[in-house]
């Protein structure tokens, strides 16, 4: 569901993002691409924590893909 706050949907589409490009990889498999621990990856994708600019980094980097959804939102 969409959220209300700006701030709250750029993390619920950055969520998204990252669903997306996990696919159906376990989760320690992505964690091992990426260097995040997969309880970090999961709270990201259960919406119970937001990445931090490192930790972004790292999934974009680890995963090959962009995850930021930009300005747009």
């Amino acid at each position: 569901m969409k959220s209300e706050d700006p701030v709250g949907e750029v993390a619920r589409q950055l969520a998204i993002n990252l669903r997306a490009a996990i696919g159906e990889m376990p989760l320690r498999d992505a964690a091992n691409l990426t260097g995040i621990d997969h309880s970090t990856i999961y709270a990201i994708l259960q919406g119970n924590s937001w990445p931090d600019i490192s930790t972004l980094a790292k999934l974009e980097r680890g995963l090959d893909c962009d995850l930021w959804p930009g300005r747009s939102i």
